[in-house]
């Protein structure tokens, strides 16, 4: 796909800890997450002075961790402001947590280039209902230490029924805060069968691959919804029945869609709190699905786990190994059945992207 010296960017995973369990995280109720967390010491040997001096921006959130759980973040935020004054940096947070003085520690590290994305769905009567176990003064705290030590940031508001009417209210509080606001519309509305119930094998691949869901439980009982506006409703999500009627089923849409890789165009790569190295955060995600079976395929692109792991194998040699070649090589095959990529014609089929309308 790419050399090592063409990545301008790169997605990174520094922990699989959180605090939070919201329901639509691949993190819940999950068996195949142990907490893995990468160190200052490793982290300096995977972005090495010469990588942290190519590259344009460096962004943390990942799969499964808050990277403001992490122990070492700002170590890391700090060894690369130091070997590159402009690189963009960026975090994505629950903000729950951490004190004044972190806050501000990361205001200093960020300066001009750089910005925090708030996560926080609701004002303190609702955000907890869908970011369980986390808790408002806490998050509100964070937000406002951060903008008063000259930090930078944007509240993203995910937008669902219980909270809804509240979407007015949050971006005036976001101003008040000196934030940015910008709503999003989830597309995982839209799920695999093998999800929900246990799994369909890989050479079974029919009409039940993929389904519309009209409501997710969280570990509190509580039911989450989609919105009932229509402004605040994802649009590729309102035309999968479109979607259905054009191409017979999802799946057919799946082999035939035109594939043009996200990661590719930004000359990214993600590195996943185990030492995992992917083309996206999408590919890493199917590796430890809470059903094994769900990432049959792409294990079977996978000759050694180490041989993509930073951990144990330079990151040149991965880049430039089988891993990432046999992904873009799928890409032309005629099936997902015949070996075509499930994932990236998910997430980066040019007819439906529900990733992309979520900040339309």
């Amino acid at each position: 796909m790419y050399k090592l010296d063409e990545i301008r960017h790169i997605h990174f995973e520094p922990t699989q800890r959180c605090q939070a369990a919201c329901p639509m995280c691949d993190r819940t109720n999950n068996p195949h997450i142990k907490n893995a967390e990468i160190s200052i010491e490793q982290f300096k040997q995977i972005i090495d002075v010469n990588l942290a001096q190519q590259l344009d921006g460096f962004f943390m959130c990942g799969n499964h961790g808050d990277p403001m759980i992490a122990k070492d973040t700002l170590d890391m935020y700090e060894w690369l402001r130091y070997n590159n004054n402009e690189m963009w940096l960026g975090m994505i947070t629950n903000a729950g947590g951490r004190s004044d003085d972190w806050w501000k520690r990361l205001a200093g590290i960020f300066g001009d280039y750089g910005k925090v994305s708030f996560s926080v769905d609701g004002l303190e009567d609702t955000n907890h209902l869908y970011r369980v176990n986390v808790d408002w003064k806490r998050v509100e705290n964070s937000m406002d230490v951060f903008t008063q030590a000259g930090g930078q940031g944007t509240w993203v508001f995910l937008i669902f029924e219980h909270n809804e009417h509240q979407v007015e209210e949050a971006e005036r509080m976001a101003k008040l805060f000196g934030l940015g606001f910008q709503k999003k519309k989830t597309g995982r509305w839209i799920q695999s069968c093998r999800t929900v119930k246990n799994f369909i094998p890989d050479d079974e691949i029919d009409k039940k691959t993929h389904h519309k869901i009209d409501k997710k439980i969280t570990s509190k009982g509580n039911e989450i919804k989609p919105p009932i506006k229509t402004e605040h409703q994802n649009k590729s999500v309102n035309e999968y029945d479109k979607l259905i009627k054009q191409h017979g089923t999802f799946q057919d849409y799946l082999d035939t869609t035109k594939i043009e890789c996200k990661s590719l165009k930004k000359r990214e790569i993600y590195i996943s709190a185990e030492g995992l190295v992917t083309p996206c955060c999408w590919t890493a995600g199917k590796l430890h699905k809470v059903y094994r079976e769900q990432s049959k395929q792409i294990w079977s692109y996978i000759d050694d786990i180490k041989n993509i792991n930073v951990l144990h194998k330079p990151l040149n040699e991965i880049i430039e190994g089988n891993f990432f070649k046999k992904i873009e090589q799928s890409w032309n095959l005629t099936s997902c059945l015949q070996g075509k990529s499930q994932v990236c014609s998910e997430k980066c089929g040019t007819g439906f992207d529900a990733f992309g309308d979520q900040w339309k």
